[in-house]
């Protein structure tokens, strides 16, 4: 089966800063792990690979080159209509779907390197900037919950579930790189 594109309604979430989530998150609604994981300001394939004790794959479910929509510009503070790579893509580790992202990655701020290395859609982000060497920081973290029946059925779970997830932009080596939305599997929790 070919995995379909889903396409994320983040407008409705009610973002909120890490600070105000963990303040604010009842610690028996959402595991500890899951809390890690919403707030892991490091790479996110290596949390995943400690967490389930093996390698993560990439599983793209589409990828390709477009010009940046204008508020996706905004958000990284670069022009409007410039040409990013958009992926979407599973996190996975044997055979189970353990994330859901969206990545925007505009073309210009990316070295060529990086740039081959992303067209390429072999490697999780995570592990392209770690392998490479490069310096990363997420900027603007927010966290949030996510009401989509298809992609909690995606994930396996009951369609009315909630899946908690978070946004941020990724800053390699000083330059706007990215705008990242991941979606959590419930299943995380366990």
């Amino acid at each position: 089966m070919i995995p379909r594109v889903i396409a994320l309604a983040t407008t409705s979430i009610a973002w909120k800063r890490h600070e105000e989530f963990l303040s604010e998150v009842d610690p028996g609604e959402v595991s500890p792990v899951l809390r890690l994981l919403l707030t892991c300001d490091g790479s996110m394939t290596t949390a995943l690979e400690a967490l389930r004790g093996g390698r993560v794959g990439v599983e793209l479910v589409r990828q390709g080159e477009e010009p940046l929509d204008a508020d996706t510009a905004r958000r990284l503070a670069v022009s409007a209509r410039q040409t990013a790579v958009s992926r979407h893509a599973w996190l996975t580790h044997a055979g189970e779907r353990l994330l859901y992202a969206v990545s925007i990655l505009p073309l210009a701020s990316l070295s060529p390197e990086i740039a081959t290395e992303v067209r390429r859609g072999i490697e999780p982000l995570g592990r392209l900037f770690d392998t490479a060497n490069r310096a990363v920081l997420r900027d603007g973290l927010r966290i949030g919950r996510l009401y989509d029946p298809e992609l909690a059925a995606a994930f396996g779970v009951d369609p009315s579930e909630p899946l908690w997830c978070r946004t941020y932009r990724l800053v390699v080596e000083r330059t706007l790189t990215a705008s990242i939305v991941e979606v959590f599997s419930p299943r995380l929790a366990d």
